[in-house]
Order: structure tokens, then sequence, then C-alpha cells
């Protein structure tokens, strides 16, 4: 018996961890050298000399001790009960894992506890550390745009026949809430979570996956996907191999919206595509209307032979002037075609010059008179002499003459025409009014296109659609803009801007009385 007490007590002292004996009041009774090192001391005597109450005394948080002895009691032992002491005799906070149980005597009633104690400062730190590092990763994580995942990889399945049991996701961020309506939990219970959410139309290239996870090559590709709320989205997948536990095979990727990117590539393709057919329409156009003019400059030609031709009855002068005059609208159209060709390819070529405004517009009026008179509209001038504009001179002319041959061929019986110029800033702003019937918005938004006549093709004005196309090209070349503010029933006022030149005169001439037109609404 005393033997195995002295085993017993040897056991007790060389033991390489701390081993104690204290009372439920928190005496300590025995401590053997393991103990006494831990705690700073050179003696069990020392140790206990000092120590009267571990509660208060060693346990940082003294509620702890009350665990401990708590369970115990309840219990009867104690496994692995970590806590944070002090060092009793220096102080220096420590971590420590317990083992005890607890002593009774006949009567059941605890007489001391056994335990050990041992110091697990270093596996708490790097357990902190490891927490503390996975916290600043998933701060990260969350930052990222998109879900990010870690997926294992089964090699051995066929991927044509289960996708989804070739990769199964171990770890999924929370965008993946946000991009396919799904909890992270969910991606990673269910393999086919994802793939059943791809949209019907979309096909996987499932050689080109196949090659890239047998592979181990990176692979992106953009997967389109319907939600269950019947919302469809693009979704970029980008994923490389990662070493693996146990030597398996893994990725690691990232799952991106990219529908924003999709809808804005449709939409440059559309307009590449409108482009190269505008384009396309404005080569054709060009070369059609070059080789047109030769036959129909010949055809006036002898049109115009016939016409002082001795001899022709009036009948057969009926006939060629009405073919002479059809001749020239043909050849006034290729004319703007070629205008409108040579603008929309950037060719249009520009003499700027400094031009008086006033002397242009004249010249636009005197054209125009004859037709004014017969549609029975007045027309009423007012522009400052001191006005100059710089422009291209026969450009601008066509501007003018396009929208004064406008506002009196759509104009009412007994209507008015105002022609007025003024300064603003470096700009000469040249506005045409007119009495006609005005426009809608709608017609408004139509009114600029080539070869649009808001619907007066069907009825007897003569036109091709162009003029104002050609006019807000020009004014636009010569670095100034067009403009229209119009309404229903209350006639329409087109402007003109363009830069003045150097000595335009600062103010226009008050206009000569006219006919007090409605108010009118801006575009």
């Amino acid at each position: 018996m005393d033997r195995a007490r002295d085993d017993f007590a040897t056991l007790f002292e060389y033991l390489p961890i701390g081993a104690y004996r204290s009372r439920p009041d928190g005496t300590m009774v025995r401590a053997n050298a393991a103990l006494v090192r831990l705690n700073g001391y050179a003696s069990e005597a020392e140790l206990l000399a000092a120590v009267h109450d571990i509660a208060r005394e060693w346990y940082v948080e003294p509620r702890r001790r009350t665990d401990f002895t708590s369970r115990l009691e309840s219990e009867g032992r104690v496994v692995g009960f970590v806590s944070e002491i002090r060092r009793h005799c220096t102080r220096e906070r420590i971590w420590v894992s317990e083992n005890a149980y607890v002593v009774r005597d006949g009567a059941g009633r605890v007489v001391h506890y056994d335990g050990t104690v041992e110091e697990i400062s270093e596996r708490v730190r790097t357990e902190q550390a490891l927490r503390r590092s996975e916290a600043r990763l998933q701060q990260l994580v969350a930052l990222v745009p998109g879900a990010v995942f870690r997926a294992t990889v089964d090699v051995d399945v066929d991927i044509d026949a289960s996708a989804s049991a070739s990769f199964r996701y171990t770890f999924m961020s929370d965008g993946v809430r946000a991009l396919y309506g799904i909890e992270p939990a969910e991606a990673m219970r269910d393999p086919g979570a994802l793939t059943r959410r791809r949209h019907p139309d979309f096909a996987v290239d499932t050689a080109e996956m196949d090659a890239a996870l047998r592979g181990a090559l990176t692979r992106d590709v953009d997967v389109r996907v319907r939600l269950d709320d019947g919302t469809e989205k693009w979704v970029q997948v980008i994923s490389a191999p990662a070493p693996g536990e146990d030597g398996g095979s893994e990725r690691v990727g990232l799952l991106l919206d990219v529908t924003a990117r999709r809808q804005a590539e449709a939409l440059r393709q559309e307009r590449d595509q409108a482009a190269a057919a505008d384009l396309a329409k404005t080569q054709f156009l060009s070369r059609v209307s070059h080789e047109l003019r030769t036959p129909l400059n010949a055809v006036l030609g002898f049109g115009q032979l016939l016409e002082i031709e001795p001899g022709a009855g009036e009948r057969q002068l009926g006939w060629i002037r009405q073919m002479l005059a059809n001749g020239r609208d043909l050849l006034a159209l290729l004319d703007d075609v070629l205008d409108l060709s040579s603008v929309q390819g950037g060719e249009l070529p520009l003499d700027l010059t400094a031009v008086p405004l006033q002397a242009v517009v004249q010249e636009a009026v005197s054209t125009l008179e004859a037709a004014a008179r017969v549609a029975g509209v007045t027309v009423h001038e007012a522009v400052d002499p001191a006005l100059v504009v710089r422009a291209d001179r026969r450009r601008l002319r066509q501007i003018i003459a396009n929208l004064l041959s406008n506002a009196i061929k759509y104009n009412r019986a007994d209507g008015w025409v105002r022609i007025v110029a003024v300064r603003k800033a470096a700009q000469v702003a040249l506005e045409v009014a007119d009495s006609g019937p005005g426009l809608s918005a709608e017609q408004r938004s139509r009114l600029f296109r080539p070869f649009e006549r808001l619907g007066a093709q069907r009825g007897t004005v003569p036109g091709t659609g162009l003029g104002l196309a050609l006019s807000r090209q020009f004014a636009d070349a010569m670095g100034g803009a067009l403009t229209v503010r119009s309404a229903p029933a209350r006639g329409s006022t087109f402007s003109v801007r363009l830069p003045a030149a150097h000595g335009s005169g600062g103010g226009a001439r008050r206009p000569s009385p006219l006919p007090s037109p409605a108010p009118r609404e801006r575009e």
C-alpha cells in the first residue's frame, strides 16, 4: 500500500502538466512542480502560502470558478474547461485547460477537487488569429461583387450525364442570395441548385467544361439564368484549380452579375449594325445619284433645245416644259441626296467665312417671292444689316431657303411668315416663324429625319423630305444648331443658331409691325 502511495506521489510530482488538490472554498492543498512553475513560484510551499482564494486570485473572470465548481458538483467531473487566468506570482495573463473530478467522503460530502492544468496559450492565440483572419476574409468576401465559392470536383463522374454530381460547393458567400435568390446553405446542400436555374434556351458547352475540369484549367464563361420569380440574368462564372485536402481536386471561383454588360454589348451591336446599314445606304445613294446625273443632264439639255426649236405648237411646248420642270426637280433631289451622303460621310466641303446675314436672307426671300404670292402668304423680313455670321454662304442660303419654302408651303391662305435675327452672346439666332397649322410633339420627334414628310406625301404639296434633315446637318457642320418650337394650331418657329463673326453688330433692328401670332409653346 505504501509502495502504491509512493508511486502515486512520484507520478503527481513529475507529471509534465500542472496537478493540484483544492478545497471548494478555493484553498489550494497540493500543487505539483509543473503547477508551481506555471504560477511563477520556486516551491510548492511558496505557492500554497500565497494562494488564498482561487476564484479571485487566479481567474481573469471570477465567475469561471463558479461555473467550474457547479459543473464538478453536478456532473462529478470536468474535462477541457478552458479559461483565461493569471500566473499567480507575475499576474501575466495566460490560457489554460483544466480536467478535474470530485472526491467525496462516505456521506457524499465534497472533500476536495483533484485536477490537472495545462497551459494552452499558444493554441488559443493561434485559434484567435485564425478567427480574426476568417473574419477579415469574410469582410473582404462581403465587399466582392457577386458570390465567391469553393467546390470539390469529381473528375471520375461523366459531366454530360451528371454535371451536379461532379461539382459540389463546399463554400458559398452571401452574394449568391442576390444573384440567384437562394441561401448559401442551399447552394452547398444541393449541388443542382444553381444548374437548375440555367435558362432553358442556354446550352452549356459540356466538352469545354469537361476539358477545363479534367485539365485543371482556368474557366471563364457567361451563363444565362432564370430565377424562380422569372427574372432573367447573365452570370459570369470564373473558376480556377486549387489544392484540395487529401490531394483531391478543388476549384475556387467567382460569380458575377454581368446582365448590364451583356445588354450594353447587345445595344452596341445593334448600333454598329444600324451604322453599317446607314453607311451602305449612303454609299448606295451617292453612287446612284452620281450615275443618274449624267443621263439626266443630257435629257434636260435636249429638252431645252426642243423648247427653243421653232415650229413647236403650244401643246408640245406644254409637254416639254413639264418634262423640264420634272427633270429639274429630279436634279434637285439628286443634289440633296449627294449633299446628305456627303454630310453623313463627313466629307461635306465647307468654306467658312464672314457672311452678312441680311444679304443672304434677302436673296432667299427674292427667290421665293413668286411662290409666296401664289400661296397668298406675306413674308416680313427684319434682319439687322450689321449681323455677320461665320458660315458657308451657299449652305446658309440653302438652310434659309428650305425654312422659308416650308413656311410658305405649309401655311394657310392669307398667312404670314416672319424672319428676324438677334445677337445672343457669341452666336446669332435667325428665326423663321409662320402662321401655319403647327406640329404635335410626336411630329416634332420625326421632323428632321431624312425623307420624313409627316404625311404630306399624300397631299398636293411637293417635296422630298430632305430639306430639314439637310438644314440641320448643315447647321451642325458649321458649328451651329437648328431647333423648332411648335404646337398644334399655333404655328411653328424654326431657329438657326450660328457663330457670330468678329465685328458683327450687337443689336437687332426693331422688326416692322406684324400680325400678332398666338403664344407658342417650346418644344
